[in-house]
Protein backbone atom coordinates (compact mmCIF):
# COMPACT_ATOMS: atom_id res chain seq x y z
CA UNK A 1 0.00 0.00 0.00
CA UNK A 2 1.37 3.41 -1.00
CA UNK A 3 0.88 6.23 1.46
CA UNK A 4 0.57 9.77 0.24
CA UNK A 5 1.71 12.62 2.42
CA UNK A 6 0.11 15.99 1.81
CA UNK A 7 2.60 18.75 1.22
CA UNK A 8 2.17 21.39 3.86
CA UNK A 9 4.95 23.63 2.66
CA UNK A 10 5.68 24.53 -0.92
CA UNK A 11 9.28 23.94 -1.86
CA UNK A 12 10.67 26.86 -3.81
CA UNK A 13 14.20 26.91 -5.02
CA UNK A 14 15.42 30.14 -6.53
CA UNK A 15 18.18 30.03 -9.12
CA UNK A 16 21.79 30.51 -8.06
CA UNK A 17 23.06 34.05 -8.49
CA UNK A 18 25.73 32.78 -10.88
CA UNK A 19 23.02 31.45 -13.23
CA UNK A 20 21.04 34.71 -13.40
CA UNK A 21 21.17 36.70 -16.63
CA UNK A 22 23.03 40.01 -16.61
CA UNK A 23 21.02 42.71 -14.86
CA UNK A 24 20.18 44.47 -11.59
CA UNK A 25 18.93 42.48 -8.61
CA UNK A 26 17.95 42.89 -4.97
CA UNK A 27 18.19 40.16 -2.33
CA UNK A 28 17.00 40.46 1.28
CA UNK A 29 17.18 38.41 4.47
CA UNK A 30 13.53 39.24 5.25
CA UNK A 31 10.76 36.75 4.62
CA UNK A 32 8.96 37.26 1.34
CA UNK A 33 6.66 38.49 -0.04
CA UNK A 34 7.29 41.89 1.56
CA UNK A 35 6.32 45.45 0.66
CA UNK A 36 8.75 48.38 0.55
CA UNK A 37 7.11 49.85 3.66
CA UNK A 38 7.39 46.57 5.56
CA UNK A 39 11.00 46.12 4.43
CA UNK A 40 11.97 49.60 5.67
CA UNK A 41 10.72 48.69 9.15
CA UNK A 42 12.77 45.51 9.45
CA UNK A 43 16.37 44.81 10.33
CA UNK A 44 16.70 42.88 7.07
CA UNK A 45 19.93 43.02 5.14
CA UNK A 46 19.56 44.21 1.56
CA UNK A 47 22.04 43.42 -1.19
CA UNK A 48 21.37 45.56 -4.26
CA UNK A 49 23.69 44.57 -7.08
CA UNK A 50 24.42 44.45 -10.77
CA UNK A 51 25.62 41.31 -12.48
CA UNK A 52 27.57 41.14 -15.71
CA UNK A 53 28.90 37.69 -16.49
CA UNK A 54 30.40 36.49 -13.22
CA UNK A 55 31.22 40.03 -12.10
CA UNK A 56 29.15 41.48 -9.26
CA UNK A 57 29.11 45.03 -7.90
CA UNK A 58 26.66 45.84 -5.16
CA UNK A 59 25.80 47.51 -1.91
CA UNK A 60 25.02 45.57 1.28
CA UNK A 61 23.05 47.55 3.86
CA UNK A 62 20.59 47.10 6.68
CA UNK A 63 17.05 48.28 5.90
CA UNK A 64 16.72 50.49 8.98
CA UNK A 65 20.29 51.82 8.98
CA UNK A 66 22.46 54.09 6.87
CA UNK A 67 25.55 51.87 7.24
CA UNK A 68 26.55 50.10 4.06
CA UNK A 69 29.44 48.43 2.31
CA UNK A 70 30.15 48.31 -1.42
CA UNK A 71 31.28 44.90 -2.67
CA UNK A 72 32.97 44.08 -5.96
CA UNK A 73 33.91 40.57 -6.95
CA UNK A 74 33.20 37.31 -8.72
CA UNK A 75 30.21 35.04 -8.12
CA UNK A 76 30.29 31.26 -7.89
CA UNK A 77 26.89 29.76 -7.08
CA UNK A 78 25.53 32.06 -4.36
CA UNK A 79 28.93 33.12 -3.03
CA UNK A 80 30.70 36.34 -3.98
CA UNK A 81 34.43 36.73 -3.35
CA UNK A 82 36.29 39.97 -3.87
CA UNK A 83 36.95 43.28 -2.12
CA UNK A 84 34.81 45.85 -0.35
CA UNK A 85 34.79 49.42 0.87
CA UNK A 86 32.77 50.63 3.84
CA UNK A 87 31.88 54.31 3.93
CA UNK A 88 30.90 55.95 7.20
CA UNK A 89 28.34 58.69 7.68
CA UNK A 90 29.71 62.27 7.90
CA UNK A 91 29.39 62.38 11.71
CA UNK A 92 30.51 58.79 12.28
CA UNK A 93 33.95 57.28 12.38
CA UNK A 94 34.69 54.27 10.19
CA UNK A 95 35.35 51.13 12.24
CA UNK A 96 38.15 48.83 11.12
CA UNK A 97 36.89 45.32 11.88
CA UNK A 98 39.98 43.40 10.80
CA UNK A 99 43.41 44.07 9.35
CA UNK A 100 44.80 40.54 9.51
CA UNK A 101 44.45 37.25 7.69
CA UNK A 102 41.56 35.83 9.75
CA UNK A 103 38.04 36.46 8.43
CA UNK A 104 35.62 38.22 10.80
CA UNK A 105 31.87 38.67 10.43
CA UNK A 106 30.78 42.13 9.24
CA UNK A 107 26.97 41.92 9.45
CA UNK A 108 24.30 40.79 11.91
CA UNK A 109 23.34 37.77 9.77
CA UNK A 110 26.91 36.52 9.45
CA UNK A 111 26.69 36.44 5.66
CA UNK A 112 29.63 38.80 4.99
CA UNK A 113 33.11 37.94 6.20
CA UNK A 114 35.96 40.43 5.80
CA UNK A 115 39.73 40.51 6.28
CA UNK A 116 42.83 42.53 5.33
CA UNK A 117 41.23 45.86 6.19
CA UNK A 118 42.85 49.27 6.16
CA UNK A 119 41.39 52.60 7.17
CA UNK A 120 41.65 55.57 4.81
CA UNK A 121 39.92 58.66 6.20
CA UNK A 122 36.16 58.06 6.35
CA UNK A 123 36.34 54.66 4.66
CA UNK A 124 37.63 51.18 5.39
CA UNK A 125 38.86 49.04 2.51
CA UNK A 126 38.84 45.24 2.83
CA UNK A 127 40.92 43.57 0.15
CA UNK A 128 39.38 40.16 0.82
CA UNK A 129 35.67 39.47 1.45
CA UNK A 130 33.23 36.58 1.10
CA UNK A 131 29.48 37.23 0.84
CA UNK A 132 27.23 34.17 1.14
CA UNK A 133 23.74 34.85 -0.27
CA UNK A 134 22.32 31.47 0.77
CA UNK A 135 19.35 32.28 2.98
CA UNK A 136 18.63 35.53 1.15
CA UNK A 137 15.42 35.97 -0.86
CA UNK A 138 15.20 37.65 -4.25
CA UNK A 139 12.69 40.50 -4.52
CA UNK A 140 12.03 43.10 -7.22
CA UNK A 141 15.00 45.32 -8.02
CA UNK A 142 13.26 48.39 -6.61
CA UNK A 143 13.67 51.99 -7.70
CA UNK A 144 17.30 52.52 -6.67
CA UNK A 145 20.17 51.49 -8.90
CA UNK A 146 23.14 49.49 -7.65
CA UNK A 147 26.58 51.11 -7.73
CA UNK A 148 28.47 50.97 -11.02
CA UNK A 149 31.74 50.60 -9.13
CA UNK A 150 33.01 50.77 -5.56
CA UNK A 151 35.01 53.87 -4.48
CA UNK A 152 38.27 52.07 -3.58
Amino acid sequence: MVQFKPETQQSYSQPKVSSLPDGNYRYVTASTPITETELAQTESLIFLFRKKGNNITGQLSQANSSNSICISGQVNGNTITGAAVELSEPNDEAILRNCGEEFVVWDVAGSLRVRRGKKEGKKVIYTSVILDLNGYNRINAGTKFPPISCPF
